[in-house]
C-alpha cells in the first residue's frame, strides 16, 4: 500500500479478489484503504459517518459503493452479507457497550468462514491520547473533547471473543506526523 503497508498484510490472507466477494470498509474515512482494495479488484461498500469524507473517498475510488452510516447504529445489511469486512481505526470511539454492540453488527452481517481485520488504538500509543488526558471509563479517555479508547491484550481479547484470530499484533504506523501503535487483528467469523 501507498504509505500503509496493512492491506498488504490482509490481502495475502484473503487472496486473490472473487467475483462473489465484496468488502464492506467501515470507516473509511477519505478512501486510502478504498482505493487499494478497488485498484486490486474487489468490490467494495465503503461507509463512513462524515459525509465530506465519503465525498474524498469517491474522489480517489469512484468504483465503491458509497454509504453514509454511524458504526454505534445497527447496520443496515442482512445477516451473513459479507465475507470481508474491514475495520480499520474506526471502533474505538465509544463506551464500551456500544463498542461490543458495534462489534456483534459486524458478526451478524459475516458469512461463516469470512475474514475480520480491525485495527484499534494500543493502550502504548502515547502519542495520540494513551496519557495525559482525562480517564471517562475504562481505558475510555477524553481526547480533546473527543472520547478515545486505548485497549490492552486483555480488552482487545474481549472484544474478540466469538472470533478465530489467527493474529493479533501491536503495530506502530507511519501514517501521521508521530508514530502510531495499534493492535492490527486479523480474524475469522466461527
Amino acid at each position: 500500500m501507498k504509505d500503509d503497508p496493512w492491506l498488504d498484510r490482509w490481502l495475502e490472507v484473503m487472496g486473490p479478489p472473487r467475483p462473489d466477494l465484496t468488502v464492506l470498509e467501515l470507516g473509511c474515512g477519505g478512501g486510502l484503504d478504498t482505493e487499494v482494495l478497488v485498484e486490486t479488484g474487489y468490490g467494495v461498500i465503503a461507509a463512513d459517518l462524515s459525509e465530506p469524507q465519503l465525498r474524498r473517498c469517491e474522489q480517489v475510488a469512484p468504483a465503491a459503493r458509497l454509504v453514509l452510516l454511524d458504526v454505534r447504529e445497527p447496520l443496515p445489511f442482512a445477516d451473513a452479507s459479507f465475507q470481508a469486512i474491514m475495520a480499520s481505526l474506526c471502533l474505538h470511539y465509544f463506551e464500551w457497550d456500544r463498542t461490543e454492540r458495534a462489534m456483534g453488527e459486524i458478526h451478524r452481517c459475516m458469512c461463516t468462514g469470512g475474514g475480520l481485520a480491525v485495527r484499534v488504538n494500543s493502550t502504548n500509543d502515547v502519542n495520540h491520547g494513551a496519557v495525559g488526558h482525562p480517564e471517562i471509563g475504562h481505558l475510555l479517555y477524553d481526547v480533546d473533547g473527543r472520547h478515545k479508547r486505548f485497549f490492552d491484550r486483555e480488552s482487545l481479547d474481549r472484544l474478540l471473543e466469538g472470533w478465530h484470530v489467527s493474529s493479533a499484533n501491536e503495530m506502530t504506523m507511519g501514517r501521521w506526523e508521530l508514530p502510531k501503535v495499534v493492535w492490527e487483528v486479523f480474524a475469522w467469523k466461527r
